[in-house]
């Protein structure tokens, strides 16, 4: 893969060592009598591989994170504790630092234990993350003796976590990094043709990475909130690869012509990409996403979902299991499809 990963080193590299993990604690979550409540544990448990791997090794885990850019970490060290139960190694301790750098926290990971876990607070608490800036990544490396990088899902950005922290230690890509790198490389280089890709959600940008997708794809769907961004939509709208839908009235899904237009092209399809819902299933509004994917797994297509929101809604429709790939993040998949790789990917080969 010509990236180093995990499994490169031998376990006992790892023994009485500490190692910090980019990991994506970024979870879909409600809000119940003042309490947040984790809807979503998907991206905990994508974790969990490598750090099986890493307690079995003897090593001291730190987990670095972000949720939302103000969100506390602290409910994800409970839920952690709950999912990381029977791991081989694991002393059934989650320790929450209430900060992600500074002396205090340096003496929290210099007394952590072989096979317990320090779980920082969110890493976009600090405005130094999203600007990478790499005084933050020095501080965040003085913590470690080893950088791990588990977050596919947020190696599209530039940030302090991901491209800076490689700089400062000896690093690896994570288990289930390598796993969605080693899928997304087959699907970018080899195919089943026709490519049908479905963009819903509300995110404006991945616009932007679609139409650098044009070349790559057969047929681009266009459904969520993404129709209503006309200045946007404007620079996709008159290539005949793409085919904008049509909403319903209220705005919450796309209409019943637009349902049947995207299903004959689905229909075609050798490869079929979901990248967000296509109604406004925090409403509760599942329609059109809930019959598309099943034309889609009906079809027998190879069907490839990525990103919190669609994952969520593909769990309460019970149809997770049907489909071929889930990638931890949509915003990641499709800026891999695109240019083939992504900047946490360039950071880990130097």
């Amino acid at each position: 893969m010509s990236i180093p990963i995990l499994t490169d080193y031998f376990p006992a590299y790892f023994n009485g060592r500490r190692v910090l993990v980019r990991v994506d604690y970024n979870v879909p979550f409600r809000e119940e009598e003042g309490k947040m409540v984790i809807e979503d544990d998907s991206r905990i448990r994508f974790s969990l591989d490598t750090l099986s791997y890493l307690f079995a090794s003897g090593a001291r885990v730190i987990l670095l994170s972000h949720w939302g850019e103000s969100i506390s970490l602290a409910p994800v060290a409970q839920k952690l504790n709950e999912l990381a139960f029977g791991l081989i190694g694991y002393k059934r301790k989650v320790k929450f630092c209430p900060k992600s750098v500074g002396k205090e926290t340096e003496r929290w990971a210099k007394n952590l234990e072989k096979g317990e876990i320090l779980l920082l607070e969110n890493s976009r608490f600090l405005k130094g993350e999203e600007r990478n800036s790499l005084i933050l990544a020095k501080r965040w490396a003085k913590l470690a003796d080893f950088y791990v990088n588990d977050a596919f899902s947020c190696s599209h950005r530039r940030h302090a976590s991901i491209v800076g922290l490689p700089r400062f230690l000896p690093h690896a890509a994570g288990l289930k990094f390598e796993e969605e790198v080693i899928t997304l490389t087959k699907v970018w280089e080899n195919p089943r043709r026709p490519v049908v890709l479905v963009l819903g959600g509300v995110k404006e940008d991945k616009l932007e990475t679609a139409r650098k997708m044009i070349k790559w794809v057969d047929k681009i769907l266009v459904g969520g909130k993404l129709p209503n961004l006309k200045s946007q939509i404007s620079n996709l709208k008159n290539n005949d690869k793409v085919l904008v839908g049509k909403l319903r009235e209220d705005g919450h899904d796309i209409n019943k012509e637009t349902i049947r237009q995207f299903s004959e092209e689905i229909k075609k399809a050798g490869t079929v990409i979901f990248a967000g819902p296509i109604g406004n299933t925090k409403a509760n509004i599942f329609t059109g996403t809930k019959e598309l994917f099943e034309v889609a797994v009906a079809n027998k297509a190879f069907v490839l979902a990525g990103g919190g929101d669609t994952q969520s809604a593909l769990t309460k429709l019970g149809l997770i299991g049907n489909m071929d790939y889930i990638a931890s993040g949509g915003g990641a998949m499709l800026a891999f499809l695109a240019n083939g790789t992504l900047p946490g990917i360039e950071a880990l080969r130097k």
